[in-house]
C-alpha cells in the first residue's frame, strides 16, 4: 500500500487545525446576544436577569461578564448547552445607596473563545418612588376651585395613581376617599375639582410606577373649610319630662319640656307625631298631649324639632304610658341572652320606624342590629352585622369597636344613624340610617386624636343645625376632641386650650347661658393654655370650651334634674370607692353634694344611665357593677337622694359594662339592656 507524501499529509493537519478553530468559509464566527434585547427600566431594589446566548462556540467556552456602571453582579454561569448554541446568565441587582437621579449600568459579555466577540445591556436605575415624608395637602373652601399634587420623588414613569380604601372586610367598602367634589387624577396625583362639602378627609393613595413597585402614603388629608351661615341650631332635650309617666286612660296634659337651643317655630314631637306646641323661651316649651295619646299603655319617645334653615331634631326622652311602680324588677327576655363577640357597647332607637326598640350592639370589629318584635325578642336586621372597616392610615386587621357607640342623625336623612369609637384606632365610623334597619358607611372616617375612644356625644355645640361629635379619650388621649359635622358625616376638629383624659361623657347646659357644655368623667387633667381644674367645660357655643368651676368626677356620668328643680345635677361613678355620688347644680355650673351621696353599690361599678324606670316622674339611676357581676337599680325621691330597689342589686352575668334603656315589650314599663363584656354575651332585661 502507498504512503502520503509528507506534503499531502502536512496539508491535511492544517485543513484539520482550521477547521478546529473555526477559520476558514466552512465554519461560521462566534456570535453572543443577550435577553432582553431592549434596554430596561428598574427602581432600587429589582434586579434584571440576563441570558446571554452563543452560538458556534464550537470550544464550549461561554462568556465572561462585566458590569460597568453602579450596582452588583450575582449567580453568573458562562455556560450550559442549548439546541444550536451556546447559553449563560447573570443577575444584575440595582445599587443600594442613595441616588440622586437615575442611573445607568452596563452589563458586557464577552466570549471566551473570540474576545472580540461581545454584547452589551443598558439598564436604567431609578430611586425608589417615595412619598415626601409627613406633606400637608394644603385647605380649601367649599365653592373654591383646588387643585394640588402629591408629591412623590424616584420611581419610573408613567404612573398609575389611586385611593386605598384600606383593608376591607366582608360587608364595608368605606377605608378612605378624597373631599366631595374633588378627583384624584389617576395619571398626575393631582387632586382638584370644587368642594362641595365642609370636612376633613382622611386617606391613603397608592401608586404603582412602571417598574410595578406599589408605594401607599396613609397619613394624608385634606380639610375643606365650611362657609357657614346662620341657621338654627339642633334642639337638645333635658331629662325628665314634666310629668314624665302618666297612667293609662289619662285625661290630656300639658307637657313641659327643659332643653338648649329651642327657637320659635319648634315642635314637640310625640312617637313623631307634632303635638301643638307653645315657645317659652330657648330653654323651655309647652306642648298638649292628647288623651287618645295616653289611652293605652305604652313608652313614647318625645323629640323637639327646630325649624329650617338648620334646625332638626332633638335626642329622644321618653315619656312613660303605665301605672307607677313601687319597686322595679326583672327578668330575662325570652331568648336572652343574646352571644356577641367582644361585646363593648348597645343602644336602643327605632331604627326601622315601626314604633318598637331595636338595638345596636358594637363587638369585636362589628356592628350587630338587632330589630325589636315589641315584645322583647329581635330578629337580626339585613345586612347585620355591619363589618367595620380600618382607617386608611392605621392598618390594624381588627380594629376592635369600643365602648363609644352614638345614635345620631349626621347627614339630616331624618333617620337615625350611628357614630361608633374604634378602640384601638384614632377614628370613628360614620353610619348613616335608611329607616329600614339598614345602613351605608359615610365615605370618610372621623378623625380622633388620641385613643383609646371610651365615648361619643352627639350635639350641636356650634349651634348650626348639624350634629357634631365629643370624644373622650383615654390613656394617650386629648379631650375634649370636638368634631363639628357639616350634615354630610364628615367632621373638621376644632383646638382647644384645655386637656383631659377621660372614660365618659355627657352634654348639657349646665350654666344656663344657653350654650351646650360638656362633662367628662374620669378626668385627669393635663396642663393646660388656660389652665383649671375641672371635668365641666363650658360650651363658647361656637365648639370650643373652657375649665368650669372646679369639679372633678372619678368615674362614668349621667345627667338629668334629680331634684326636681329645673336646673341640670350629675350622678357619677367612682369604680374604686364602689359608690355613687349625685352633684345638684344650682344653674350657674356650680354643684354641692346631695344629701346621702356617695350612696354604696356594687363592687366596681362602670356604666351609669338615668331614667324613670318606676314610672313615678321622678328619675332614677341603674349601674353596671363589673367587679360582682350585678346591675344597681336606685329609685329617686325627687329632691336628689335615691334607695335601692327592692332585690337590687340584681344579679347579672360575669362584666356587666354597658348599659341601654327602652321599653321593649310596649307595657309602659322601662327595660334595661346588659353589656356583659367578659362572657360574650348581651342581656335584655324586661320590667315585671
Amino acid at each position: 500500500m502507498a504512503q502520503p507524501s509528507c506534503r499531502s499529509f502536512a496539508l491535511f493537519s492544517a485543513l484539520a487545525m482550521a477547521a478546529a478553530a473555526g477559520c476558514g468559509s466552512s465554519a461560521p464566527a462566534i456570535s453572543v446576544s443577550l435577553s432582553p434585547s431592549s434596554s430596561p427600566s428598574i427602581d432600587q431594589t429589582q434586579s434584571v436577569t440576563i441570558s446571554a446566548t452563543l452560538s458556534n462556540d464550537r470550544r464550549f467556552q461561554g462568556v465572561s461578564w462585566t458590569l460597568i456602571g453602579p450596582g452588583s453582579l450575582s449567580g453568573g454561569t458562562s455556560a450550559g448547552s442549548l439546541p444550536g448554541g451556546m447559553a449563560a446568565s447573570i443577575t444584575y441587582n440595582s445599587p443600594t445607596g442613595h441616588l440622586a437621579g437615575a442611573q445607568q449600568a452596563t452589563v458586557i459579555a464577552t466570549s471566551v473563545a473570540d474576545q472580540t466577540k461581545t454584547a452589551s445591556l443598558k439598564i436604567t436605575v431609578h430611586p425608589y418612588p417615595q412619598f415626601v415624608p409627613l406633606e400637608t395637602l394644603a385647605d380649601g373652601s367649599v365653592g373654591t376651585p383646588y387643585s394640588q399634587t402629591i408629591a412623590l420623588t424616584g420611581g419610573t414613569a408613567p404612573y398609575q395613581w389611586s385611593v386605598y380604601n384600606g383593608p376591607i372586610l366582608t360587608g364595608s367598602s368605606v377605608g378612605g376617599a378624597v373631599p366631595d367634589g374633588l378627583t384624584l387624577d389617576h395619571a398626575t396625583g393631582t387632586i382638584s375639582g370644587t368642594p362641595t362639602a365642609g370636612g376633613t378627609w382622611s386617606f391613603e393613595v397608592d401608586v404603582t410606577d412602571a417598574a410595578g413597585i406599589t408605594i401607599g402614603n396613609g397619613f394624608l388629608s385634606i380639610k375643606i373649610n365650611s362657609n357657614r351661615v346662620a341657621a338654627n341650631p339642633v334642639p337638645w332635650l333635658n331629662q325628665p319630662l314634666t310629668p314624665s309617666a302618666v297612667s293609662p286612660g289619662s285625661p290630656a296634659l300639658t307637657l313641659k319640656l327643659g332643653g338648649t337651643g329651642f327657637v320659635p317655630g319648634a315642635t314637640v314631637n310625640f312617637n313623631n307625631a307634632p303635638l301643638a306646641t307653645t315657645f317659652v323661651d330657648g330653654a323651655h316649651l309647652n306642648a298638649v298631649v292628647p288623651a287618645a295619646s295616653v289611652a293605652t299603655a305604652g313608652t313614647a319617645l318625645v323629640t323637639v324639632a327646630n325649624p329650617q334653615p338648620g334646625g332638626g331634631r332633638s335626642n329622644p326622652v321618653f315619656f312613660e304610658i303605665g301605672a307607677p311602680e313601687a319597686s322595679v324588677t326583672f327578668v330575662n327576655a325570652p331568648n336572652s341572652p343574646v352571644t356577641i363577640p367582644e361585646p363593648m357597647a348597645a343602644v336602643a332607637a327605632d331604627f326601622n320606624e315601626d314604633g318598637k326598640p331595636d338595638l345596636a350592639i358594637a363587638g369585636a370589629v362589628s356592628v350587630y342590629v338587632l330589630l325589636g318584635k315589641g315584645d322583647g325578642t329581635f330578629t337580626a336586621a339585613n345586612g347585620s352585622p355591619l363589618h367595620l372597616p380600618s382607617p386608611p392610615y392605621d392598618d390594624f386587621p381588627s380594629p376592635i369597636t369600643g365602648p363609644a357607640l352614638a345614635v345620631g342623625d349626621f347627614n339630616r336623612s331624618g333617620h337615625a344613624g350611628l357614630a361608633v369609637g374604634l378602640f384601638q384606632n384614632l377614628a370613628a365610623d360614620i353610619l348613616f340610617g335608611h329607616g329600614d334597619g339598614t345602613f351605608s358607611f359615610a365615605d370618610t372616617l372621623a378623625r380622633i386624636d388620641g385613643q383609646p375612644t371610651m365615648s361619643l356625644t352627639p350635639a350641636d355645640f356650634n349651634r348650626d343645625g348639624n350634629l357634631d361629635l365629643a370624644a373622650a379619650n383615654t390613656i394617650s388621649g386629648l379631650t375634649p376632641v370636638v368634631l363639628l359635622g357639616y350634615g354630610h358625616g364628615a367632621f373638621n376638629s376644632v383646638s382647644q386650650s384645655v386637656e383631659v383624659s377621660a372614660i365618659s361623657s355627657a352634654a348639657g347646659d349646665f350654666n344656663g347661658d344657653g350654650i351646650l357644655d360638656l362633662l367628662f368623667g374620669g378626668s385627669g387633667i393635663s396642663e393646660a393654655a388656660n389652665g383649671g381644674n375641672s371635668s365641666l367645660l363650658l360650651g363658647h357655643g361656637d365648639g370650643t370650651f373652657t375649665p368650669g368651676p372646679s369639679l372633678i368626677t372619678n368615674g362614668f356620668v349621667a345627667v338629668g334634674d334629680f331634684n326636681g328643680d329645673g336646673k341640670l345635677d350629675i350622678a357619677f361613678t367612682d369604680p374604686r370607692a364602689n359608690t355613687v355620688t349625685i352633684l345638684l347644680g344650682n344653674g350657674s355650673g356650680a354643684f354641692t353634694t346631695a344629701q346621702g351621696s356617695p350612696i354604696a353599690v356594687g363592687r366596681g361599678p362602670q356604666a351609669i344611665l338615668a331614667a324613670d324606670f318606676h314610672n313615678s316622674g321622678k328619675l332614677d339611676l341603674a349601674i353596671a357593677n363589673y367587679g360582682d357581676g350585678t346591675v344597681t337599680v336606685l329609685l329617686g325621691n325627687g329632691d336628689g337622694t335615691f334607695a335601692p330597689s327592692a332585690g337590687s342589686p340584681y344579679p347579672a352575668r360575669p362584666g356587666p359594662s354597658g348599659l341601654a334603656v327602652a321599653d321593649f315589650n310596649g307595657d309602659g314599663k322601662l327595660d334595661l339592656v346588659v353589656v356583659n363584656s367578659s362572657d360574650g354575651t348581651v342581656s335584655i332585661l324586661l320590667q315585671q
